[in-house]
């Protein structure tokens, strides 16, 4: 009977094949927990490579137990009947203590419904080797009660004569706070720690944004005045300490409902609710005067006597008045930004364009 095993590749029984911990896959041909053969599966190699031990009873525990991944094989009833090291210490318990155990104490409380079912159905039936939520990760508790997400494969197995079923487990919770860390830093700016202009392309094209549900929205098109003058007489550092601060007081005085983007070198963009719908432009053009009065107050900043500042133009749309395509009504606003640009106007509606 054949069984699919993940062995890492350093295993002390593979010692001709070494490639820096790479998982490779095997098959196992199993006879009475006796093993006669170890086949390796092409895993970015082209030929197939061999390898053949006669195992004593038993010895299929100690092979287990060589295996960095934690293993666990449980019968038809959920019965833990074998977890070598790296599972007991996965789950913080004692060997012995996870062999009077069940699967469902491994398991948040929320997942255990019918999960015994389950677990017997896929023994019994001897179903295919599959990973299991395979979308997302299991919920499970160590011996603290403490709650970790797991990656799990599951397969079946002849273990003591008897069919059980054997998974590996992998705690996956620092690994999806690395994810969320890269994705954080993927969609947020360096220098400010707003979102970015990637951030925003991507929810719009996903058409993700929470506040299109809000019913209306404002649109604020953001570019500095000055900035470049500032730039070229204090340098670049000068500058980029003022982007700072400017952007530390968006993220204090907009509202948790609001988001801010930085779209360019000294562009920013706001998206905020609307609770007036009947008088949603007067609400528009307050938050408007607000942002004007936040942004063009005066700023220290280090090795420059005095204080510096800089003004600010800005485009104001509205969603869905003023265009039912969100990513239509920013350029409208970008567009009215630049008029109240060139005709040194605080702001200017998207509503009053031609």
């Amino acid at each position: 009977m054949k069984q699919v095993f993940a062995i890492k590749a350093d295993c002390p029984f593979m010692p001709q094949v070494s490639m820096n911990g790479l998982y490779l896959f095997f098959d196992v041909v199993l006879n009475q927990s006796y093993i006669h053969q170890i086949q390796l599966l092409s895993f970015g190699i082209n030929n197939y490579g061999y390898m053949r031990f006669m195992e004593q009873p038993g010895e299929i525990s100690q092979f287990l137990d060589f295996l960095v991944d934690a293993i666990l094989i449980v019968d038809q009833h959920s019965n833990i009947v074998f977890a070598n090291k790296s599972c007991a210490q996965l789950f913080g318990y004692e060997r012995e203590v996870l062999l009077n155990l069940r699967l469902n104490d491994l398991m948040q409380p929320d997942v255990v419904n019918h999960h015994d079912m389950k677990v017997s159905n896929f023994v019994l039936n001897q179903s295919q080797a599959r990973e299991m939520m395979s979308r997302s990760v299991m919920p499970c508790r160590n011996a603290n009660g403490e709650g970790f997400n797991a990656r799990i494969s599951i397969g079946n197995i002849m273990f003591n004569g008897a069919k059980c079923g054997i998974a590996t487990l992998h705690d996956y919770s620092r690994v999806q706070e690395v994810i969320d860390e890269l994705k954080d830093e993927a969609n947020t700016d360096a220098l400010t720690g707003l979102f970015n202009k990637r951030h925003l392309e991507s929810l719009l094209e996903n058409q993700s944004l929470n506040v299109l549900n809000s019913g209306c929205l404002g649109v604020a098109y953001l570019d500095l005045n000055g900035f470049k003058l500032i730039n070229d007489t204090f340098g670049h550092d000068i500058g980029d300490q003022l982007l700072v601060e400017i952007s530390t007081r968006l993220k204090g005085q907009l509202r948790s409902s609001d988001i801010c983007f930085r779209v360019g070198g000294d562009e920013f963009l706001v998206l905020f609710d609307i609770h007036d719908h009947k008088n949603c432009e007067q609400e528009a053009k307050g938050i408007a005067s607000k942002l004007r009065e936040l942004i063009s107050e005066p700023v220290s900043v280090d090795k420059v006597d005095g204080e510096i500042a800089v003004g600010v133009s800005i485009g104001i749309g509205i969603y869905p008045h003023d265009d039912r395509e969100l990513s239509v009504l920013i350029d409208k606003t970008d567009r009215a930004m630049y008029i109240a640009k060139k005709k040194k106007l605080p702001y200017v509606l998207t509503s009053t364009l031609s």
